[in-house]
């Protein structure tokens, strides 16, 4: 008797490991797929970006039309450009506006930490301070008002056809202004809010090394390819 009570009791025992075992492994297969899709959406948002910009947004070509046909003065502002002008880069600001912070929330979920998914676009100084900053609550109108303050427009133009490829290698990325010593930059965090006045640089890892080294190699298959179709 006492043996088929304690059998009994094994078997319970054994049918809770064995439900706890099969609910864990569908947690872990449900996480698994859930990461997949995430990987593959922001994989092929990323293709469409970069296709898309390239073609449609190259910031470098926008900037040469700009310096050869649309300033009406040196003051590297938005409303310094005649109306054609301003219409083009309205067009080529409002795609970047939009895709920068998106590209960079789909990446969050596959990303380490996955509470950083905003976007912020930094302007320091030469003491790395932050004079200026951006992120989409400010929308267009926001970042038009920064352009004219800092008097930035064609570097912010730059600056945002190269920021995709930085994001997708995770990279950080610098660039200066030097009419105006200004340094254009970019964090990704949990909150804009929480956004440090001083930025100190820190040195590559490793892994971004490499990283670096295979996005310099990319960029300039794509200018070999540009100067090609120019020819």
């Amino acid at each position: 008797m006492m043996l088929a009570v304690d059998l009994g009791g094994l078997n319970w025992k054994l049918i809770i490991i064995v439900a706890v075992g099969v609910i864990a492994l569908m947690i872990f297969l449900a996480v698994m797929i859930n990461k997949g899709r995430y990987a593959s959406r922001y994989k092929n948002f990323y293709k469409r970006m970069d296709k898309a910009i390239n073609k449609k947004y190259n910031g470098n070509l926008l900037n040469e039309t700009i310096a050869n046909n649309y300033l009406k003065d040196n003051t590297n502002t938005y409303k310094s450009l005649k109306a054609k002008g301003k219409r083009k880069v309205k067009k080529y600001l409002e795609y970047y506006v939009k895709s920068l912070p998106e590209l960079v929330f789909l990446k969050s979920f596959i990303a380490a930490d996955k509470k950083k998914s905003q976007l912020v676009i930094l302007i320091l100084n030469e003491m790395n301070k932050v004079v200026a900053k951006w992120d989409k609550s400010r929308k267009l109108r926001g970042l038009i008002k920064v352009i004219n303050k800092q008097q930035m427009l064609m570097p912010v133009i730059g600056y945002f056809f190269e920021l995709p490829i930085h994001i997708h290698q995770g990279l950080p990325y610098r660039m200066t202004n030097h009419e105006n010593g200004l340094i254009l930059s970019y964090d990704i965090v949990k909150s804009v809010k929480g956004v440090k006045r001083k930025q100190k640089e820190k040195p590559l890892t490793k892994k971004q090394l490499k990283a670096q080294a295979k996005m310099e190699a990319m960029k300039q298959k794509q200018l070999e390819k540009q100067n090609r179709k120019r020819h």
